[in-house]
């Protein structure tokens, strides 16, 4: 399957299988292998240029492809076919605030990426919200029927055994998952359309929360077949449909955000109370051993698979995503130089593939993904930076070069080695943001020779860059930023005025440097 090559080779310019390899028979990345993290840029620019620049419009709808399915692959002649499989728009469009809106604008200053994910939101909120007479109202629908101008759930295998979401049916971690998106997109671009959207999705988790981790007696037996929200309900009628999902993650991100921003957006005294109980049940639930931080079942994300009451499947998405979000909260854990470890260490046992630096999506679907491997990368990156342990380094160097291999050379993304077809998500929404978290995490991966803002606490509203000078805003007073350059900066200005010398940092590289900005 694979052909061997010295670490200085260079590969042609795609070939879809890993082809280079350097020491102790490690992959290496297809783009410039010789140079550490080279690739991992390049396979952004390909991917996010190719959604922004050559998606079809779907012939049938006239709407681009993205809007109406959730993969497609190409045809004998190069050209694009849409697959006719339920959509999943509200996990696209979520991963597309992060991936585009977010980190690859921060990194390039091109502003036609607002405007994509704009686009994608507008239409969900336009063509895929829950009516405001239901019981769970005003809520972004997970999936949908492909190539559907309207979503309302999938309908696909409604009479296949509970296959799909179903008619009606929402994914409340997915509420909370596109909830945080709508509002960091608020908060890009002060439209308060998507705040309010923002505060649909939060107000109906925070009323349908259930507070499931109380036990009276150290005795009693873990009570696994439930969690602080389902996986699935039916939003018309509030009938549950599959009760357990792992998932939490995304509802208290969306929680810890508005509550941080309360003063900011005149949150009202009682929703913030509403909202600070509901993610406390949630945290607590997480933690307890009701919950999978202690049980490790980790179950439901994917809206595509059948409903399963002994909760047998486990994915990697979601202790991933739970990992990142404990680096970045460091005070949500009582131990995250417990926790995070174990979680890398889950992932890399139960879904790393045999013989292949790769990672496996879930049990039901025991196939390697690059998104998942650019996940688990990442991760693994970002607890480098953590804990400077060079293990973790080198995982993130070994996984995320098997990751670049789904990229082709115009920016199609493969799911996967053995799997040709594409995703929107895990080849685009789901696939950026693992390379720009890793290379923030470990700069001296970013490109040499060019200026790139890495990462910023506070959402980039604005930045522009030029030949001698990089100028953007923030959405916070205050921010903590991180910059790759190709040179010591001149002069630093925060609000038009000089910047403290103990506000900023410069760490040389080999070429260029580091600015940590505070």
């Amino acid at each position: 399957m694979f052909r061997t090559a010295s670490a200085t080779a260079l590969c042609r310019f795609h070939s879809g299988t890993p082809d280079v390899y350097g020491k102790n028979n490690q992959v290496l990345a297809w783009y410039k292998p010789e140079v550490p993290g080279a690739a991992y840029a390049q396979v952004c620019k390909l991917a996010s240029e190719y959604l922004l620049n050559k998606m079809p419009v779907d012939s049938k709808t006239g709407l681009p492809l993205y809007l109406v399915t959730c993969c497609f692959h190409r045809d004998g002649n190069q050209g694009v076919v849409a697959e006719e499989w339920p959509h999943n728009p509200a996990c696209f469009y979520a991963g597309s605030v992060q991936s585009f809106a977010i980190q690859y604008y921060q990194f390039t200053g091109d502003a036609r990426f607002i405007e994509l994910v704009r686009g994608m939101l507008d239409y969900q909120l336009a063509y895929g919200t829950t009516p405001a007479n239901f019981a769970w109202p005003n809520l972004p629908y997970a999936s949908s029927d492909p190539l559907e101008k309207t979503y309302q759930g999938s309908t696909r295998w409604e009479k296949e055994g509970n296959r799909g979401d179903g008619l009606h049916v929402v994914e409340p971690d997915k509420i909370g998952e596109l909830g945080l998106g709508y509002l960091k997109f608020f908060e890009i671009t002060s439209d308060r359309k998507y705040l309010e959207a923002a505060l649909h999705c939060a107000r109906s988790l925070a009323q349908n929360v259930s507070d499931v981790h109380h036990e009276s007696s150290p005795f009693i037996m873990a009570k696994t077949g439930q969690s602080p929200w389902p996986f699935r309900v039916n939003a018309r009628t509030g009938v549950v449909v599959s009760e357990y999902c792992s998932n939490v993650v995304e509802p208290l991100r969306l929680f810890d955000e508005l509550l941080r921003l309360k003063e900011v957006i005149s949150l009202d005294t009682a929703l913030a109370s509403l909202f600070t109980r509901a993610r406390q049940i949630a945290s607590d639930w997480l933690f307890s051993r009701n919950g999978p931080m202690c049980t490790y079942i980790w179950n439901a994300y994917f809206e595509d698979i059948p409903n399963d009451p002994e909760r047998s499947n486990r994915n990697q998405l979601t202790p991933g995503e739970t990992a990142k979000y404990l680096m970045r909260n460091p005070n949500a854990s009582s131990d995250i130089h417990k926790d995070v470890p174990a979680l890398i260490h889950w992932i890399g046992s139960v879904f790393k593939t045999e013989n292949l630096d790769a990672i496996k999506e879930q049990t039901r679907c025991y196939e390697p993904m690059g998104s998942h491997t650019a996940r688990y990368g990442a991760v693994c990156a970002m607890w480098y930076e953590v804990t400077g342990d060079p293990y973790y380094k080198e995982q993130a160097n070994r996984f995320l070069n098997v990751a670049t291999y789904m990229t082709y050379s115009d920016g199609y993304v493969a799911v996967g080695l053995n799997w040709p077809g594409a995703w929107f998500s895990d080849g685009y929404s789901d696939y950026v943001r693992h390379f720009m978290d890793a290379i923030a995490a470990v700069p001296e991966w970013a490109p040499e020779g060019e200026n790139h803002l890495l990462s910023s606490t506070s959402v980039v509203t604005s930045i522009r860059y030029e030949k001698q000078k990089i100028e953007f805003s923030t959405f916070d007073e205050s921010s903590q930023v991180i910059m790759r350059l190709n040179s010591k900066p001149v002069k630093v200005l925060l609000n038009g005025k000089p910047a403290s010398v103990n506000s900023w940092k410069w760490e040389p590289l080999k070429k260029g440097g580091v600015l940590r900005l505070n």
